[in-house]
């Protein structure tokens, strides 16, 4: 089941660290649980961005950066960081068939986007 309303699941399970996550780190504008074939599991996510689109967009990113990463050598990817003019988009992976995909705003601290993200990507896994 994927949630559409940010801070309105519970503590338990995937949707409360996503909730969590959001609340802790106020520059993170959306989060998604995301299978390895690219389908949301649980999302915590204002109205305007599109889940799905999210969850295919952000398990098709890792997917094709890791083969790259392994065509020269450098092994599986564990994680993908993008930055754009609004924003950024940060992809971990959560787990063996799981990524944790984030979205936030341009004026996000770097440093505490990363170590929020990955200590989330920990618990899902």
């Amino acid at each position: 089941m994927v949630m559409n309303s940010p801070g309105s699941e519970g503590s338990g399970g995937s949707s409360g660290v996503l909730a969590q996550l959001r609340a802790s780190n106020p520059d993170i504008t959306g989060a998604a649980l995301v299978t390895a074939d690219g389908f949301a599991v649980e999302a915590d996510t204002g109205p305007e961005i599109d889940e799905e689109s999210l969850a295919a967009l952000a398990a098709d990113l890792l997917a094709r950066a890791s083969r790259s990463s392994e065509e020269f050598g450098n092994g599986r990817l564990d994680e993908l960081y993008a930055r754009g003019d609004e924003g950024y988009l940060i992809v971990v992976r959560a787990g063996a068939d799981q990524v944790l995909a984030c979205l936030a705003s341009s004026n996000a601290t770097v440093g505490l986007l990363l170590r929020d993200v990955r200590h989330a990507a920990a618990q899902l896994a």
